[in-house]
């Protein structure tokens, strides 16, 4: 996963989203969160997915890799919902569901908010010393994939992952871990001491983030106020069954309509989703 791409998405789209204040597309996505952990409706997270893809239709971002960037957690829900089937479908694709719903959501924010106004937003709410962790976190974990692919790629073409030789595998493997976590004491000891010289003293986030709310946020605060109330009356309302199918046909049609607007052209043009 690139990290210069999430970042590119982030400052440079021009959507309603991207120009929402940060507090209240967090308030939104902390409400669609909070609806995926207290529903547990087949057709409601269905539903919930194919809004939250219309939104990615809507931000005007590459349409493939923000679902593929959403899709990786799915692959550990699909092998949690393997061990738990019982004959039952239901149970383990409302599993999968919830991972893709969080996961969309939270790859939605990412790509529409500079991670620096995150953590200013987060700021008054957490410890200095933990956000400042979380902003060095962000990074450094990107930061330490890319080298982990590097080490990879670099035993492969040496040859040190064989057919059949499992010990020498796992040997090897050792050896490019241990090297791996002494490139990463040595970044990060370099890392400060950037830091140091640039005038570091204790705060990177910017603190001073705007909350004062306008036409520009009421949208998304709106989407998730209604995926909240769906979720909520899914949750408390027996009989709420019945008219999640009509929910649902209202989800496909949004998101084919989104579809048929924004890429028709383009696809009449020769232009694909992913460009």
């Amino acid at each position: 996963m690139d990290i210069g791409i999430i970042d590119y998405y982030a400052n440079s789209g021009k959507s309603f989203l991207h120009r929402a204040l940060p507090f209240y597309k967090m308030i939104s996505i902390a409400l669609v969160l909070l609806s995926i952990v207290i529903t547990s409706d087949f057709i409601v997270l269905l539903s919930i997915y194919l809004m939250l893809t219309g939104l990615v239709i809507l931000t005007r971002l590459p349409f493939f890799k923000i679902i593929s960037i959403a899709a990786y957690p799915a692959i550990f829900a699909l092998l949690f919902a393997i061990s738990s089937l019982n004959g039952d479908w239901i149970m383990p694709a409302t599993i999968v569901l919830k991972a893709l719903d969080a996961a969309l959501a939270m790859v939605i924010l990412i790509t529409t908010t500079p991670y620096p106004s995150v953590f200013a937003t987060l700021s008054p709410f957490l410890p200095r010393l933990i956000l400042e962790g979380l902003y060095l976190t962000y990074r450094s974990l990107f930061i330490l994939l890319g080298l982990m692919g590097n080490l990879f790629r670099a035993l492969k073409v040496r040859g040190g992952f064989g057919q059949r030789s499992y010990i020498k595998n796992v040997r090897n493997f050792a050896s490019g871990i241990g090297l791996l976590l002494i490139r990463g004491l040595d970044l990060s000891e370099r890392l400060y001491g950037v830091m140091q010289v640039r005038g570091y003293g204790g705060r990177m986030a910017d603190e001073n983030s705007e909350r004062r709310f306008t036409q520009k946020d009421i949208l998304p605060l709106a989407i998730g106020l209604f995926i909240f109330g769906v979720s909520l009356g899914a949750r408390l309302e027996e009989g709420f069954s019945q008219y999640g199918i009509y929910l649902l046909l209202f989800s496909i049609v949004f998101i084919l309509t989104l579809a048929f607007y924004f890429y028709a052209p383009n696809i009449i043009r020769g232009v694909f989703w992913k460009r």
